[in-house]
């Protein structure tokens, strides 16, 4: 006795969960078994999309509790739209509108779905091409500083070059200066005279002349260069600083580099294998989401439609009645309403015409002892209170 109770449990859970009514489809004896059938696809979608959104959510947090809660959500919200679409299938024309957007929405989730489980797949394969990726992600982000500081850099060692060059200049100058001195002096140039002449002492002069300049140029030029050449370090020490913190921060492969990789592959794959298991892949899960609909398509479950129709055509017709039968009895109201209201006036007129006659009649000769008040006002205060009145409304 428990086994049959825990059957008839189960098969209502069933119904219930596929969007059959237990009192109507307990009475259809084919269309409960199909019932019970689509109410197992159903539940074995609401798992696999709660497992498939699971695991997507694990792949972007760490957190475990947010994967199951959100694989949780995603599967009651599928469940209960395949549910509504089947309700409606059921016990109505075929809503296209409806069917089209499940449609849509379970293509897009197979495609969305199927690429964290690719990549589950193709771990390795998506790991080597994902540090080709990376290695080139690096190279452009130095490119993109060098790029950044370029103009700055240009313009330092511009400067930092035409100080050197002057301080070269002046150093040409005077080793050319102390060679013509030291020729002067053996005798090797100049005069052709050696010792100390008037000449070698002139060149001597002049050779102390661009050593002093040339001393006072260095201590003018050589602190400049050397405050750029500082400032050149601290631009590339800032560009070498940004480079590790940002191969350090992407140390990790996250999701995106990772369907960067999957892209990257797809494109690269001459043979097309994984091309075509992706698009397989993607095949097979749109169909495991439309699983549930297919069947209940398949599934025409007449039987039932039929009653729900019955139903349905039971209550519009009860409605419709009821709708007649008040406006019926609102109608024949308004109408005895009228009668009743009509006879009450005429009642009241015929009962008053006697005091009226006698209050006109008072009225009159009241006018004619009244010699001080003219005909015209005695009308005008008549008519003031008469039962007749000019602006009556009703």
């Amino acid at each position: 006795m428990k086994v049959e109770n825990i059957r008839i449990k189960v098969s209502e859970s069933l119904w219930n969960l596929a969007g059959f009514k237990k009192s109507i489809i307990s009475e259809c004896k084919v269309d409960e078994y199909h019932a019970k059938i689509i109410g197992v696809l159903l539940l074995l979608v609401g798992v696999y999309a709660t497992l498939a959104w699971a695991f997507f959510f694990q792949t972007v947090t760490e957190n475990l509790l947010i994967p199951m809660i959100a694989g949780l959500f995603m599967g009651f919200f599928i469940v209960s739209f395949v549910r509504a679409l089947i309700a409606s299938l059921s016990s109505g024309k075929t809503n296209f509108y409806g069917l089209g957007f499940r449609l849509i929405l379970a293509i897009l989730l197979g495609i969305f779905l199927s690429q964290p489980m690719i990549l589950k797949f193709y771990q390795p394969e998506i790991k080597r091409e994902a540090h080709i990726l990376f290695d080139k992600k690096n190279l452009e982000r130095k490119v993109a500083l060098e790029k950044l500081h370029k103009v700055e850099l240009a313009d330092f060692e511009s400067q930092k070059k035409e100080l050197q060059f002057e301080l070269d200049k002046k150093s040409e100058t005077l080793l050319n200066a102390e060679s013509d001195f030291k020729k002067e002096m053996d005798g090797t140039g100049g005069t052709g005279k050696t010792g100390y002449s008037v000449i070698s002492k002139q060149k001597e002069k002049i050779f102390e002349g661009h050593k002093e300049g040339f001393v006072a140029l260095q201590k003018r030029n050589l602190p400049q260069i050397e405050n750029i050449q500082n400032q050149i370090n601290s631009i590339n020490k800032d560009i070498a600083n940004d480079m590790v913190s940002f191969t350090k921060s992407n140390a990790v492969f996250g999701t995106l580099i990772q369907a960067e990789a999957l892209q990257s592959l797809l494109v690269k794959d001459a043979t097309g294998v994984l091309k075509t298991r992706y698009y397989l892949l993607v095949f097979i899960l749109t169909l495991i989401e439309l699983s549930a609909l297919i069947a209940k398509m398949l599934f025409k479950t007449s039987g039932y439609k039929s009653k729900i129709k019955l139903i349905n055509d039971l209550e519009v017709t009860t409605s419709e009645n009821d709708r007649e039968i008040s406006i019926a009895k609102l109608n024949k109201y308004k109408e005895l309403a009228l009668v009743n209201e009509l006879a009450s006036i005429e009642k009241f007129f015929e009962a008053s015409k006697e005091n009226n006659q006698e209050h006109i009649k008072n009225r009159l000769n009241g006018s004619k002892e009244s010699k001080d008040i003219s005909l015209k006002q005695h009308w005008q205060k008549f008519k003031e209170m008469s039962l007749i009145n000019e602006n009556l409304s009703i």
